[in-house]
């Protein structure tokens, strides 16, 4: 048993159910956001929190999580807990949090980044005398729903059964009410974007980058509004308008335009003369001289040929699985009729 005061636990579990085209190409939980695995914002709030250790949930995607997770710049202590059976978020929990003596959990989706200050919920699940606290915020419209954040207190575990499908918001939230016990809800004063669709993706690597480009990570230097790391090359004719985080390695050639929101990943190269806007570029891809590409996706390794006009499009690199990119693209068409993601979220 792990002896700590917070500890974290992460609900990463991939199942087939709801699964989008991005689910091809890489488990949810390690799209990289703003060219970090999305995992690691939960786990860097858990840190901020007072957890000097968190728990991964996953099933079949628990080997990449783990190796991805092992190269990261972590300063938390992280276990791992494989859901070969469906156990559900509030099962997952059961199961993590039965392993260690903590007392309070700070709970994150594996698809959601936490923003709201970790300290400060805490304190407030504790005045409350809740077993359980719902994070909340508002959509557009202003209608309240959860984030995907929760705490629990250690004897909330006590109404979760030990095996079945065990959700949060179907079984366990009902549960509590039915006992007599609190049930707390904590708006949060700032929320992310959560990737639950191919559109929410893009949208949430747009947010990440405008927060990384306004305080660049170390190895990053300021160019102008946009972030761009120490060994990436930029030609002195290329423009970077907008936000713009340019990855290691990453070259852009003469006459090039980039335009913000935009990440592009670690030895990708964009050719002379290209247009790169609001997209996310992953890493070793090849952007040909002149090509258009706007709005889209491409995962590690694509190559976009000279002069080619890509709108709305996901690509899957040649290592990736046969049908892929036909998928993606299909899911993302609804992106070239996407608005400019907002500046208040």
């Amino acid at each position: 048993m792990l002896e700590t005061g917070v500890h974290g636990i992460v609900v990463a579990g991939v199942y087939p159910v709801g699964r989008s085209a991005l689910d091809a190409l890489i488990p949810r939980p390690l799209l990289p956001v703003a060219q970090q695995p999305l995992i690691t914002y939960a786990l860097r709030w858990m840190k901020d929190g007072g957890a000097e250790r968190a728990t991964v949930c996953a099933n079949n995607a628990a080997r990449s999580i783990r190796e991805r997770l092992s190269a990261a710049e972590l300063e938390i202590a992280i276990d791992f807990v494989e859901d070969w059976n469906p156990r559900g978020a509030a099962g997952c929990v059961r199961d993590a949090g039965l392993r260690t003596e903590a007392r309070t959990f700070l709970v994150a989706d594996g698809t959601a980044v936490p923003v709201e200050n970790a300290t400060e919920l805490l304190a407030a699940h504790r005045a409350s005398g809740a077993l359980l606290t719902v994070v909340v915020g508002a959509d557009s419209t202003g209608r309240l729903g959860p984030t995907g954040v929760y705490v629990f207190d250690r004897r909330a575990l006590d109404f979760i059964p030990a095996d079945g499908f065990q959700d949060i918001k179907e079984r366990l939230i009902p549960r509590l009410y039915d006992s007599g016990e609190m049930v707390g809800t904590h708006v949060a004063r700032a929320i992310a974007p959560r990737v639950v669709t191919t559109e929410s993706y893009l949208a949430l690597d747009h947010w990440a980058v405008e927060r990384a480009a306004r305080s660049p990570h170390a190895g990053f230097r300021a160019h102008g509004e946009s972030a761009v790391h120490d060994s990436a090359w930029v030609d002195a004719s290329a423009r970077l308008l907008g936000p713009v985080l340019l990855g290691p390695g990453v070259a852009v050639h003469a006459g090039a335009t980039l335009v913000g929101p935009l990440s592009v990943g670690a030895r990708s190269t964009i050719g002379s003369g290209a247009v790169v806007s609001r997209s996310v570029v992953w890493s070793g891809c090849a952007i040909g001289n002149g090509a258009l590409v706007d709005r889209c996706m491409l995962a590690d390794g694509v190559t976009v040929e000279p002069r080619r006009p890509l709108f709305g499009e996901v690509r899957a690199g040649v290592s990736r699985a046969k049908g892929a990119s036909a998928a993606g693209a299909a899911l993302w068409n609804p992106l070239a009729m996407l608005r400019p993601v907002s500046h208040e979220h």
